[in-house]
């Protein structure tokens, strides 16, 4: 069981690292182009307006991108009537979304400018909102090929179509719009793959709406309160920081959401397979062992590689002389890596087991706590030190340790062994093992560090038994069989 379990997360996880490697390649060509045409504050601004719009997204999707994949994953008769009574939904909370926004945005005190922005790039997200039905699916009949490759051509679309508008004078407003043709590109290839599949809609159901509505109130709860963060965070460093360090900030949260996807990547990996485990407490054990020990193998690999290459990082993306402070905040986020990985974790198997209102409750406080310490302490950073950024991210990184403990006294007893509890204090040796030395080489260059890094991350991993025997037996295994696909389906069918 342990090797199909470990087989199928990995396939899926291949299929889903592989676009995202091409993805993040994308996403890190797209960011350098408009980090080089905009200045600091055009950035901040960008960061604003996508703030907002990811809030309210949350509301058009209300949980369906989690609730979808756990039901469809479980083999229900009525998949065709759950995505009608979800594109009926999401085409009624757009509506309603263009309201909130602008309300949202003029009790923050923004101009008329920042607002029409917001409302593009809201009208821009609604291919990607009618994708999500469909994609989640894929998902559940675990296709994340599809997933990936519908995402990377809806990236890639994107960044063509943004290099060709900055490049002919374009602005803001240019870069918003193509945001939509890349997420039309996304919903073409998903509507295509969908067709081939045979995945049919009906006619929205009267009780299925409801269901919808009220299994995804809780988990909307819970989104509203992480996505409430970034506009909140912005608010705090407008009022004590200024534009600039909003900036800064922007950029930093632009890689960061890179370097995090490894972990959103794997989750939604494993997420079908979690759901399937979640009827016995042995099963779903197994499968937190194994999403676990990879998750965090992940984890010290993002958070050995941000601390050690911040400066590189920000000054290949954005230049030199205008984004500098960003890589300072990087390093301080890199030391929480493994925290937050680890947590999003314990999220998922609360989710589940069915625990949604207590995991919606558990944020709400842990964003509460945060933001009453982010403003007192910001303004003090800001002077004291001329980055209110950092404030933040540290604040939210010692705020995610009572959030962890919160969450492990949530999640069913023996779900979480001692296995994956050692290996985030392996994930953490591994990490310093490999940070240490290599910050005494800096002066080296990129040349040689990235080629070291390599070899002193794989050692310390193995020596400190955070990668095992086993798992190197398994993925060579893995790499040789051309039977992989078919075993994995019937595994997933199986299971």
């Amino acid at each position: 069981m342990r090797s199909n379990t470990t087989r199928l997360l990995v396939r899926n996880v291949s299929h889903l690292g592989m676009g995202q490697v091409a993805s993040t390649a994308l996403g890190i060509l797209l960011t350098a182009v408009i980090g080089r045409a905009l200045e600091p504050a055009q950035v901040g601004i960008l960061y604003t307006v996508c703030a907002i719009s990811s809030f309210v997204y949350v509301i058009v999707d209300w949980g369906q991108g989690t609730y979808l994949v756990k039901e469809m994953a479980t083999g229900r008769i009525d998949e065709p009537g759950l995505i009608g009574s979800a594109l009926l939904i999401r085409m009624l909370m757009t509506i309603l979304s263009f309201a909130i926004a602008v309300i949202i945005a003029r009790v923050l005190g923004y101009d008329g400018q920042i607002v029409a922005w917001t409302l593009l790039a809201i009208a821009a997200a609604v291919p990607i909102s009618l994708f999500t039905p469909f994609d989640c699916s894929f998902r559940a009949k675990d296709r994340m090929d599809i997933d990936a490759f519908a995402n990377m051509l809806g990236k890639a679309m994107t960044l063509v179509a943004t290099a060709i508008a900055l490049y002919f004078g374009g602005g803001l407003t240019e870069v918003i719009l193509m945001l939509g043709v890349g997420n039309i590109s996304t919903l073409v290839v998903g509507a295509i793959a969908a067709q081939r599949l045979d995945i049919a809609v009906k006619p929205p159901v009267r009780m299925t709406v409801w269901e919808l509505l009220r299994q995804g109130a809780p988990i909307a709860a819970f989104s509203l309160a992480i996505a409430s963060q970034p506009f909140l965070e912005i608010l705090l460093l407008s009022a004590l920081a200024g534009p600039a360090v909003v900036g800064w900030y922007g950029a930093f949260r632009s890689i960061f959401g890179v370097v995090s996807s490894p972990a959103l990547i794997l989750l939604g990996a494993s997420f079908p397979e979690l759901s399937r485990a979640s009827l016995s407490m042995p099963d779903l054990r197994r499968v937190t062992d194994a999403t676990g020990r990879v998750l965090l193998v992940t984890a010290a690999l993002a958070s050995s590689m941000l601390y050690l290459f911040a400066d590189h990082i920000v000054a290949i993306l954005y230049g030199h002389g205008r984004f500098e402070q960003t890589a300072s905040i990087l390093r301080v986020s890199a030391v929480f890596i493994p925290l937050l990985f680890f947590t999003c974790l314990l999220g998922a198997i609360i989710f589940t087991v069915g625990r949604n209102k207590t995991l919606a409750v558990l944020n709400i406080a842990r964003i509460a706590v945060y933001m009453a310490l982010s403003w007192l302490l910001v303004g003090y950073w800001q002077q004291r030190f001329g980055n209110g950024g950092i404030a933040l991210v540290t604040i939210a990184g010692v705020v995610e340790i009572p959030a962890m403990i919160a969450y492990l006294i949530y999640v069913p007893r023996g779900v979480v062994g001692s296995t994956t509890m050692l290996n985030v204090l392996r994930c953490y040796i591994a990490s310093l093992c490999t940070v240490v030395p290599l910050s005494m080489l800096q002066p080296l260059g990129l040349l040689y560090l990235i080629p070291l890094f390599v070899l002193l991350f794989a050692v310390s991993a193995m020596v400190t038994r955070l990668i095992s025997p086993s798992d190197l037996r398994l993925a060579m295994d893995i790499a040789r069989s051309r039977m992989l696909a078919p075993q994995a389906m019937k595994s997933a069918r199986e299971g």
